[in-house]
């Protein structure tokens, strides 16, 4: 792979991967944390994020040696199940966040929900740098 050649596309790509494993990872220790262990692991929410960096991973490797057209599809895909994985990420932790900031506001559940947030902001991250990168060639013509 020449990253002489590379595009803008390419680096928003990746950053979006990045971004997702990122989210992916908070989310897995948020999981762990006292508070949202109770709920255990969403496999939706990992399944999508996990999906989604597999297809953007597809889609940075497939263009580096020309673009088919069904190579099109990918960032759309990935940008979708990112969406996807972003809403359900927020609507399994949408209660206990609300919990927290009225009823039970201490500094241990401040800490679980900060490593929650952390996580939706890097899902809600990954999501808008997917969307921004389908708009850009991979690679240099």
């Amino acid at each position: 792979m020449d990253m002489k050649k590379q595009s803008v596309g390419f680096y928003t790509t990746a950053c979006s991967a990045i971004l997702a494993v990122v989210g992916l990872i908070a989310y897995l220790i948020n999981c762990g944390t006292d508070y949202f262990s109770n709920l255990g692991v969403n496999p939706a929410v990992v399944a999508c994020l996990v999906i989604a960096v597999a297809v953007q991973a597809v889609y940075l490797v497939v263009t580096q040696k020309g673009t088919p057209i069904w190579t099109d599809v990918l960032p759309v895909a990935a940008s979708v199940l990112l969406v996807v994985a972003t809403l359900l990420f927020v609507s399994v932790r949408i209660n206990g966040i609300a919990s927290i900031m009225t009823f039970e506001g201490n500094a241990k559940t401040m800490a679980d929900l900060t490593s929650a947030i952390v996580g939706i902001a890097g899902c809600l991250a990954a999501t808008i740098v997917s969307v921004a990168a389908s708009f850009f060639d991979t690679t240099k013509a």
